[in-house]
């Protein structure tokens, strides 16, 4: 048996090796052997499939209820109602200047951090009853979540910033 070698692979790669591995048994290199129709090896000692990238700490990315903010007023300025991936365009834009370096980063997923936790603020919002998705992939603001907006836009303005 050869040394083992590194290899690099993107998200969408690592996605297929996972898909493909028997859960507690398989590791990537495991994984593409069988694949590949190479026999097994009895000590494969590769490295074992990755669960998740570690957790960034939280004063190293923007705070979620900005994601929060963001989402509300992007949907609110479509008219109350828009596509995941037109509000994912549109908040990139807004969010670009206020992303740190880690929001930016790539998941083992293959999306960005930054995208992830757009999810993860909808998904809060949506449990607060603030939003709704009454077709797949389609985020609509409700009357709730209109009136939030609102709070969220005076507190912002008593602050004096923008956010």
């Amino acid at each position: 048996m050869t040394a083992a070698q590194w290899i690099e692979v993107d998200g969408e790669v690592l996605a297929a090796i996972k898909e493909a591995a028997e859960p507690f048994v398989d590791n990537p290199n495991r994984v593409l052997r069988r694949l590949f129709g190479l026999p097994a090896i009895e000590q494969d000692s590769t490295a074992p499939m990755p669960a998740k990238i570690a957790r960034a700490p939280r004063s190293s990315l923007l705070p979620m209820h900005e994601f929060e903010l963001a989402i509300l007023r992007a949907v609110s300025k479509a008219g109350g109602e828009a596509s995941r991936s037109k509000l994912m365009e549109v908040l990139g834009q807004t969010l670009e200047d206020r992303l740190t370096d880690l929001d930016r980063e790539p998941l083992i997923s293959g999306a960005l951090r930054w995208q992830s936790r757009v999810d993860q603020a909808r998904n809060r919002l949506a449990k607060a009853g603030f939003l709704r998705s009454p077709y797949r992939g389609v985020w609509k603001l409700t009357s709730a979540g209109a009136e939030d907006l609102d709070r969220r836009e005076a507190e912002a303005a008593e602050r004096g910033g923008q956010q």
